[in-house]
């Protein structure tokens, strides 16, 4: 899981137990102690805020990876007035191309800059 944690450990700040049968003991059921027990459930949902925002942290930088990766390709251009700037034959609406129709037009002359 991308947060590591589970569900139901952001919603109630705890990990899931599931009550079994038990035939024979576990050292982790030999071990329980109801008043550690206690004082760590207290611990943890005081701390599930944190937890919760670093799942949220993870999730947004997992969010922004693909961004990244496609702008790190991306050759940012800047143009003048007065420069000439080559225009996608898309942008002017021409539906009739073929296949190897060229991909642009003749260049034309930049008038001014936006944004």
């Amino acid at each position: 899981m991308t947060t590591e944690a589970t569900p139901f450990m952001l919603a109630y700040g705890a990990e899931v137990v599931v009550p079994l049968k038990i035939t024979h003991g576990s050292p982790l059921v030999e071990a329980y102690e109801l008043e550690t027990n206690k004082e760590g459930m207290r611990l943890d949902i005081d701390l599930i805020d944190e937890v919760r925002d670093k799942a949220n942290a993870r999730n947004v930088e997992h969010q922004q990876r693909p961004s990244l990766y496609y702008n790190r390709r991306v050759k940012e251009r800047f143009f003048q007035p007065g420069d000439l700037v080559p225009r996608k034959i898309e942008a002017s609406g021409v539906d009739d191309r073929g296949k190897l129709d060229p991909n642009w037009e003749e260049p034309y002359k930049a008038i001014k800059t936006l944004g």
